[in-house]
């Protein structure tokens, strides 16, 4: 098995999945259009949002929904971020008016109102969030965005996988591995194996994958892994994630790696082995690497995709749900304490910031399971 097998990153037709998407979150992205008569909340969410690492790039900010309709008739939306209470045509009725013209476009709903009931009629029209402007907060609103980019690159991969090629999904699967961010994130390595996993790749195929993220290792983080250490033959891809664990594993023994990204990685280790302290801050990661903090907050956010807190949060989550699947009796307390949070209202906000429904859905749509 030789060069012939090796996975470069060879240019595909637009059409293909994979070309599109790199197209739409990196050179394109996602194109938002605010709704909202407040100007200033306008340039507000404008600014506060980090839009393109989000995914998404505003193309528009319009006073009220007859504006927006007008707007949307001229031009590509893809999502439109909703203010509820407007003249001429409130919230409520732009999004029902919009799905009847335009149903692709998915919705976030900006309110100042208490009443969850007021909310609930734009859930129940199908939007994919709803943000308070009483409690605007850029890292919460980053990761409401980023979530909701993030299904909407999903559903493009459903739309598109039937019609793809074994070898457009390899390509894709070399093209994300590249990328890094599944290396830092180990539920995205989990991901990227299930669907490998789902594609039923042959021997070959699973050689040729693995050759290139051994390839990528090697040149990202001056580390030598030998193919001799994974089963690629096993059809289920039980060698990706450990291939993750190898890596930490011996940047740990080199003591003269300074890399940026394997000192990162080492970080990002250090935090999941931490998760569950209460106490465990930013400065503790960056001090374990010997980095100023911020140095660190910066590289850590460029390699991983998310920022030291961000992450931290986005673990707790994961670590909440794997926790109530493998004991369903657990109640939120004791989870919210065990993941590492004194403050269960603080972690209640966080859960469904991060996944978009409370504790008590998720584990509600475990037991209809």
């Amino acid at each position: 098995m030789g060069s012939g097998l090796s996975c470069g990153l060879k240019a595909r037709p637009e059409k293909e999945l994979w070309l599109k998407l790199f197209y739409r979150r990196v050179m394109l992205m996602y194109r938002v259009l605010i709704v909202d008569d407040d100007k200033l909340a306008r340039k507000g969410l404008i600014s506060i949002v980090p839009w393109e690492e989000c995914g998404f790039t505003v193309v528009g900010d319009v006073a009220n929904g007859a504006l927006a309709l007008d707007f949307i008739e001229q031009n590509e939306v893809d999502l439109a971020v909703v203010d509820l209470a407007m003249p001429v045509l409130c919230g409520l009725d732009f999004i029902r008016e919009c799905k009847l013209r335009r149903p692709e476009i998915k919705y976030v709903v900006l309110s100042s109102h208490e009443s969850f009931d007021y909310i609930q009629k734009a859930l129940r029209l199908g939007v994919c969030d709803y943000i308070s402007k009483l409690q605007l907060d850029q890292e919460d609103c980053a990761e409401i965005f980023r979530r909701i980019a993030s299904q909407m690159d999903s559903r493009a991969t459903a739309e598109s996988s039937p019609r793809e090629s074994k070898k457009e999904l390899i390509d894709g699967f070399c093209d994300e591995i590249s990328a890094l961010h599944c290396i830092y994130n180990r539920e995205e390595m989990e991901v990227l194996r299930e669907r490998a996993a789902a594609a039923q790749l042959n021997e070959i195929e699973r050689y040729r994958l693995l050759l290139h993220i051994l390839r990528t290792v090697s040149q990202s983080f001056e580390v030598h892994l030998s193919e001799d250490d994974f089963d690629f033959h096993a059809s289920q891809m039980e060698w990706m994630p450990q291939m993750r664990e190898k890596l930490i594993d011996s940047i740990r023994r080199q003591e003269n790696n300074q890399r940026i990204e394997s000192l990162i990685l080492v970080a990002a280790d250090y935090i999941l082995e931490h998760l569950t302290e209460n106490e465990l801050k930013t400065e503790d990661a960056a001090d374990s690497i010997s980095m100023s903090r911020s140095y660190f907050s910066t590289s850590f956010k460029k390699y991983t995709g998310f920022s030291v807190n961000g992450f931290i949060r986005k673990e707790r989550v994961e670590l909440a749900k794997k926790m109530v699947r493998e004991n369903y009796s657990l109640s939120f307390s004791e989870v919210s304490y065990q993941v590492g949070y004194r403050d269960e209202k603080y972690f209640a906000k966080v859960f469904q910031l991060r996944e978009g429904i409370t504790f008590s859905e998720y584990k509600r749509a475990l037991s209809d399971k």
